[in-house]
């Protein structure tokens, strides 16, 4: 079914149903950010009570819309939304996003509920995403409903998420957006009524476009589904999930939060494992490994060549290195003294130079010329290159040279500024080339880890993809 998802992330035609004058409310804040995104097909908003709304032309059911819907976002109070779902059916809509709240989420009435706008659904061929949920994130289409009051960059990218939380899709839309990832799509899918994580996972997995596959779950519908579509996607591109519920007080949130049994997260967590899935602990974790995955590289194996200008972010990293089982072993004898020589005259004089790497000082004037130099000639002989450096990422000239270093040893390099703070712009400028930044050592370990046991995961298997 993956590819009748088409319309719901590039739809031709949308109506806002439940649509407002006023861009506090939810049906107003739909119309207004299509309006401010380009969106460039044709806005439908329907409103019983409103001739005209933010200048478009309003009507008073969808069944009164005079051309094709393919979405149709629903912002009415619960009681209304089958009815709704009914005209939408006899209307031909293809997809309906339901914002309401109010159902399987609040017990035996909403659970009924939840049913007629099913079954109103079936009757017409209508696919549903939520209801209790935020909507959708696409890029491509111009369409945000996760966080309609915020500009996002409609940049497409390689990286889909969904969540069955609105926070969670908030949150990654925002924070992702802001760290440098860029979306094929972001889906918040609430109760999960009708299209299912698995539906996504499914279209996510087979769609080109898409290099990085992340969940934020807290029940699974079909588990014998999505654990086999996890064993055929898995080779092919990363599956990140951060699964919620891990404690008997978290498993009893997700039930009132999204009517979902969290079931045995332990097992779950195992049976993930073999199936390739990278487990996340938190969403910042989950991002974090996100960013990693934007990189097309991965290491070639545990040893870590380290270039640092900071003596505490050595330290930092070397524990955590030794944390995940990832080595920073001395570098070979002739690499050290090409070091040696080319750094003579450019920094103070330093003991260290056989790994970690320690530059002490180094010049704006020379840092670009310098941190580049020198990871060149660590690259070669290591399995993946991890620096804590004061260059400015912004300067596109030497992510340039970074990216020319990690293209032509296919390798990750991963950078972990030395006063982030002041180079966040350069951070996200970096992850989108696919270089991953971070602000902290042990963030960078943990992500280079995970991106290690892939790297061995992948190996393992029968026939390892090139991918």
């Amino acid at each position: 079914m993956s590819s009748d998802l088409k319309s719901l992330f590039q739809p031709e035609a949308v109506a806002i149903v439940g649509a407002s004058q006023d861009e506090l409310k939810s049906g107003g804040m739909f119309v207004s950010s299509l309006l401010k995104d380009g969106y460039k097909g044709t806005i439908y908003p329907v409103n019983r009570k409103e001739s005209e709304i933010m200048s478009l032309k309003s009507y008073p059911s969808v069944l009164d819309v005079p051309g094709e819907i393919d979405l149709a976002i629903i912002a009415v109070p619960a009681q209304g939304v089958p009815p709704v779902m009914t005209e939408c059916a006899r209307k031909g809509v293809k997809f309906a996003v339901v914002h309401s709240v109010g159902f399987s989420e609040l017990g035996t009435e909403g659970r009924e509920l939840e049913r007629q706008m099913v079954e109103a659904a079936r009757s017409g061929g209508v696919r549903i995403v939520g209801p209790n949920c935020m909507g959708i994130f696409s890029p491509k289409g111009c369409i945000n409903t996760i966080v309609p009051h915020a500009r996002v960059p409609m940049e497409p990218g390689g990286v889909a998420f969904i969540g069955q939380s609105g926070w969670a899709s908030e949150n990654t839309t925002r924070l992702g957006s802001e760290r440098g990832l860029r979306f094929s799509g972001i889906i918040s899918i609430g109760n999960q009524s009708d299209l299912t994580v698995e539906d996504f996972l499914e279209y996510f997995g087979n769609d080109p476009e898409t290099k990085v596959f992340a969940a934020y779950i807290e029940g699974i519908k079909q588990p014998r589904r999505f654990l086999n579509l996890a064993e055929e996607i898995s080779p092919k591109k990363p599956i990140i999930v951060w699964k919620g519920g891990s404690s008997e007080l978290g498993a009893k949130a997700a039930a009132s939060h999204t009517g979902s049994l969290a079931g045995n997260y332990a097992l779950f967590e195992a049976i993930s494992r073999q199936k390739g899935i990278i487990s996340a602990q938190s969403l910042e974790e989950l991002l974090d490994l996100a960013v990693a995955f934007n990189c097309p590289y991965l290491p070639t194996g545990r040893e870590v060549g380290l270039l640092i200008e900071a003596g505490g972010g050595a330290v930092a990293t070397c524990d955590a290195c030794a944390r995940a089982g990832l080595n920073i072993s001395p570098l070979p004898q002739r690499i050290q003294q090409q070091l040696r020589e080319f750094l003579e005259g450019k920094i103070p004089p330093s003991p260290a130079r056989g790994n970690p790497v320690d530059l002490v000082w180094v010049s704006f004037a020379d840092a670009l010329s310098v941190y580049s130099t020198c990871l060149e000639i660590m690259a070669p002989v290591v399995d993946s290159c991890l620096t804590i450096c004061y260059a400015f990422l912004e300067d596109e000239s030497f992510l340039s040279r970074l990216e020319n270093i990690r293209n032509q040893n296919k390798k990750p390099i991963i950078v972990v500024p030395g006063n982030s703070i002041d180079q966040r712009q350069g951070m996200s400028l970096a992850v989108r080339r696919g270089i991953p930044a971070y602000a902290m050592p042990e963030n960078a370990v943990r992500a280079l880890a995970a991106m290690t046991q892939r790297a061995e995961y992948l190996k393992s298997l029968p026939t390892s993809p090139k991918s």
